[in-house]
């Protein structure tokens, strides 16, 4: 082994030249992807603690060696969210038709380095990849990218121009182990959703910290006809807020029947594998967010399907399917990916909508098979025409009863539920009733039939659907007329839907499909 010593002009002594020397030499399989810093770390604990590691550092920077792992670590640990002007480069990063995670993710990198090469210090970012390229891991397996997103930690960092609620700061603790939606919990949201309005705030997002599986996203609300007005009222507030400015709900956890109409009072909803929702049973609220599913599902006795289904539980794979959900996000990643798609939502109008829609896509996955759309063909032949009127529940039951399936038990199941049945024929009734009203007059029917029901649940279904006709919504829900008109579906859907065969000769693939609710 050759001797290393000091030589004429060099500032280290001869010792120190030796442990440094060693260092240089040294390697460990274990660390061989690891910064510079990490390593000077791990051989001054564990080879040489005698090691001057502050002396080591001067002189690693003396020689040739490129420690550019520590740029790039200053790099990737930079806040963007919250630099200056930054957001203004988040239009062009997502001005592409290309909604693919990869590729975007590229785009914001090169985003990032301009950004921090003009502002911060010096930094290439050809180099960069290069490094990164040559550092990382091989995968173990060939299909780890589908679900290895690296570093899956977030921030916790909250955006400037993006106004989040976490329902977890206004929901109540559990009373007797149940959590519940009182009237003062909605009255908190509702006062917090209002700041959005705000011209800093470019978009909303609601979330909820709370929730791993086992704690609701949304809890039941409260047997109180205050509190279900106010929850309108939120519904109505959401729905007005998402004309100007985009809404988006992170659903990771359950969602109770009664609560269900303030998800889905936007059009960006994104569920993670810790969403359900069951619509039995429901005896306090049984027409909850009537209209979006009197409206929105494309497949004619779906909703008759779902709201007449004693035990069926809808989670992301259903929800996406039906189309009341724009994209899936497993839960173990939700931290991370929401923390890009909320910087995606700082892009400043007009590209906000835009941006914010592309990085979630981006950012979603499969969530899987669903059962609706298997049992499709079956909701089509027999459920459709209960929709349409032109079957009886009685008449679907009857039906049913000569086959000999799982799905067909269940159904069966309604005549020995006698209190059920009257919650599906009352289900069935208002589904019927509501295809053709406006939205203000479908929120009128609920609140009115509601409270009818909760008097007095033994009434005929026909007799507790009939709309108040006199009363207007903002007579029943107690509040002034609203400033901004509550959002309707377009008419060209809404005469469709009324009369089919006077569209029969207009070639409807090459219109641009109609969305029943219009919250763009």
């Amino acid at each position: 082994m050759s001797q290393i010593s000091q030589v004429e002009g060099c500032t280290f002594s001869t010792e120190e030249l030796q442990k440094f020397h060693k260092f240089y030499t040294w390697s460990s399989a274990d660390l061989d992807l690891s910064t510079v810093d990490q390593r000077i770390d791990y051989f001054s604990s564990n080879i040489d603690p005698s090691i001057d590691t502050q002396r080591l550092r001067e002189w690693l920077s003396t020689m040739d060696l490129p420690v550019v792992d520590e740029l790039y670590s200053r790099f990737d640990a930079y806040d963007f969210a919250h630099a200056p002007g930054f957001n203004n480069l988040l239009a062009e990063v997502y001005n592409t038709k290309d909604v693919n995670k990869h590729e975007l993710d590229l785009r914001m990198e090169q985003a990032k380095a301009r950004y921090y090469n003009e502002h911060v210090e010096p930094f290439n970012c050809d180099e960069y990849r290069a490094y990164k390229e040559a550092s990382a891991p091989k995968p173990v397996c060939p299909y780890q990218h589908l679900w290895d997103h690296g570093d899956e930690r977030s921030t916790g960092r909250r955006l400037d121009n993006v106004c989040v609620v976490d329902l977890a700061d206004y929901l109540d603790q559990p009373v007797d182990s149940k959590e519940l939606m009182t009237l003062a919990t909605v009255s908190k949201i509702h006062d917090a959703i209002r700041q959005a309005y705000g011209e800093q705030y470019y978009a909303i997002a609601i979330v909820n910290s709370n929730t791993d599986g086992s704690r609701p996203f949304l809890p039941p609300l409260e047997r109180q006809q205050e509190a279900f007005a106010a929850l309108l009222r939120l519904q109505i507030e959401l729905r007005q807020l998402n004309q100007s400015k985009p809404v988006v709900v992170f659903a990771s956890g359950p969602v109770d029947a009664s609560t269900i109409g303030v998800v889905l009072s936007t059009a960006d909803v994104i569920t993670t594998d810790n969403f359900s929702v069951s619509l039995s049973p429901v005896q306090e609220f049984p027409l909850a967010a009537l209209y979006d599913w009197s409206t929105r599902l494309e497949h004619p006795g779906t909703a008759v399907f779902i709201a007449c289904h004693p035990d069926l539980i809808l989670r992301s794979s259903e929800w996406t399917d039906l189309g009341l959900g724009q994209g899936f996000i497993a839960h173990r990643n939700l931290a991370s990916s929401m923390d890009r798609v909320l910087l995606a939502a700082s892009c400043p109008p007009p590209s906000t909508r835009d941006a914010l829609r592309k990085a979630y896509m981006a950012e979603s996955v499969y969530p899987g098979p669903s059962k609706i759309s298997v049992w499709r063909p079956e909701i089509e032949r027999y459920f459709a025409p209960v929709s349409q009127g032109i079957k009886s529940l009685d008449e679907l039951i009857g039906e049913l009863s000569e086959f000999d399936t799982a799905w067909a038990r269940k159904y069966l199941a309604l005549i020995d539920d006698k209190e059920w049945l009257a919650v599906a024929r009352l289900r069935v009734a208002a589904l019927r009733s509501a295809r053709d009203m406006e939205y203000s007059r479908v929120l009128a029917m609920e609140f009115a039939v509601t409270n009818a029901w909760t008097k007095d649940s033994s009434l005929p279904a026909d007799v507790l659907i009939k709309s108040p006709a006199d009363d207007s919504l903002s007579d029943i829900l107690n509040v002034p007329k609203p400033a901004v008109d509550i959002p309707d579906e377009c008419p060209f859907a809404k005469m469709y839907r009324k009369n089919p065969e006077r569209f029969r000769q207009i070639d409807l693939q090459q219109i641009t499909k109609h969305r029943h609710v219009d919250l763009q």
